[in-house]
C-alpha cells in the first residue's frame, strides 16, 4: 500500500475542498474585509494552498457554457430560432447560477483587490472617499477604490505608494521638502509646498500638477510639470506633457464624472468604481458605443438607466446589484 501516495491524495482533495469555499464565499456578495484577510493567511500557510485557491478561481471564471447565452446575439438561439425579450432577460437570469459568476469573477466581482493591494496602510470602498492627514502638513485624498501604502522616509522625504485608484496630495503650506508617490513603475516627486493628483489603474497612470512643481520617472525618463500640467505613463513608456483639463482632471473631488465620447467598455469601468455590484456589457454591439455627459457619482444607477435608454439595451438584474446589459 501507498501510504504517502494515499495521504498526498487525500491532502489534495481536502485544499480543493477548501479553495472551492473560499471562491463560493468571495462570490457570495456576503464576504467581508475580515474574509480577504482571513484568505490571504489560509493562501501563505503552503505554496498548495494558493496554487488549490488560483485553480479555484480559474475553474469558476472560465465556467463556459453558461455564458454562451450572455454572449449570444439577443434575439436568437444557437440553432436560430428567435426569442422574445421575455424569454431573453430570462434567459439572463436563469444563466446567472452560474454564468454570472464567471463573467463578475475577475477576481469575484472586482469586490477585492490583487494581491499587493492587501498591504495597503489605508483604502476606501466603492463610493468612498476620504482623507487622512500625513505628517508634515500633507493631506491625502482619497477617490472610490483606492490603496495606498506608506513608504519609508528616504532623505527626510516622506512618500506613498499608490496600489490602485486615486489620490489627491494636498500640501500648500508645508515646509519646503519632497513628497514621493510610487505608482505602478514611475514615481512623482513634488517639491513642497505643492498640490497634484495621482491616478493608478489597469497599468495606466497619470500624474497632474495643480500647483508647485513635480517631476516623474518612468524608467530612464524623466520630465518635470509645472502647475496645470499632466504626463501620462504605462508598459510603453512616459507619454508627452499635456495641459490639464478643467472639465475632466479632478471631477472626482466635486462628485461627478464626466464622459466625453468615452466608449461604452470604458465607461462601464469607470460606473464600477462607484457603484456597488457590477455592471456587465453582454454582447458585442454596445462594445462599439461611446457616452458622453457629466453625472454624479453618488447615483451610476442614473447612468446605467440612461444607457439603457440611449441604446435600447436590455437589462437583466441579478442578486449583488449586478446588472447586465445586453
Amino acid at each position: 500500500m501507498n501510504v504517502s501516495g494515499s495521504n498526498e491524495e487525500a491532502k489534495t482533495a481536502r485544499l480543493r475542498r477548501e479553495a472551492d469555499a473560499w471562491v463560493r464565499r468571495l462570490a457570495s456578495g456576503e464576504a467581508t474585509e475580515d474574509d480577504a484577510h482571513a484568505l490571504r493567511r489560509w493562501c501563505a500557510q503552503d505554496p498548495a494552498h494558493r496554487a488549490a485557491f488560483d485553480e479555484a478561481r480559474r475553474l469558476w471564471r472560465d465556467l463556459g457554457p453558461a455564458t454562451e447565452l450572455l454572449r449570444a446575439r439577443p434575439g436568437a438561439t444557437a440553432s436560430g430560432r428567435r426569442l422574445s425579450r421575455r424569454a431573453f432577460l430570462g434567459g439572463l437570469a436563469a444563466a446567472s447560477a452560474t454564468g454570472a459568476i464567471a463573467l463578475a469573477l475577475h477576481p469575484p466581482l472586482r469586490a477585492w483587490a490583487p494581491w499587493p493591494d492587501w498591504e495597503a496602510d489605508y483604502r476606501t470602498a466603492t463610493g468612498e472617499q476620504r482623507r487622512v492627514r500625513l505628517p508634515g502638513r500633507v493631506e491625502l485624498a482619497m477617490n472610490t477604490q483606492t490603496r495606498v501604502a506608506v513608504l519609508e522616509a528616504e532623505g527626510g522625504a516622506g512618500g506613498l505608494a499608490l496600489l490602485s485608484g486615486e489620490a489627491a496630495i494636498e500640501a500648500p503650506d508645508a515646509p519646503p521638502g519632497r513628497f514621493r508617490v510610487r505608482a505602478g513603475d514611475g514615481d512623482a516627486v513634488a517639491a513642497l509646498p505643492a498640490r497634484f493628483e495621482v491616478r493608478h489603474l489597469d497599468g495606466r497612470t497619470r500624474v497632474a500638477c495643480h500647483a508647485g512643481r513635480v517631476d516623474v520617472r518612468r524608467g530612464e525618463r524623466l520630465c518635470t510639470l509645472l502647475a496645470g500640467q499632466r504626463v501620462d505613463y504605462d508598459a510603453a513608456g512616459l507619454q508627452a506633457v499635456t495641459a490639464i483639463d478643467p472639465d475632466l482632471d479632478s471631477a472626482w473631488r466635486d462628485g461627478v464624472v464626466v464622459f466625453r465620447a468615452t466608449p461604452l467598455p470604458e465607461a462601464v469601468a469607470e460606473i464600477n468604481r462607484y457603484r456597488p455590484g457590477r455592471v456587465v456589457l453582454v454582447g458585442r454591439r454596445l462594445q462599439r458605443q461611446s457616452v458622453s455627459g457629466r453625472f454624479s457619482t453618488a447615483d451610476m444607477d442614473t447612468v446605467v438607466a440612461q444607457i439603457q435608454r440611449a441604446f435600447s439595451a436590455r437589462v437583466a438584474r441579478l442578486p449583488g446589484d449586478v446588472v447586465l446589459l445586453g
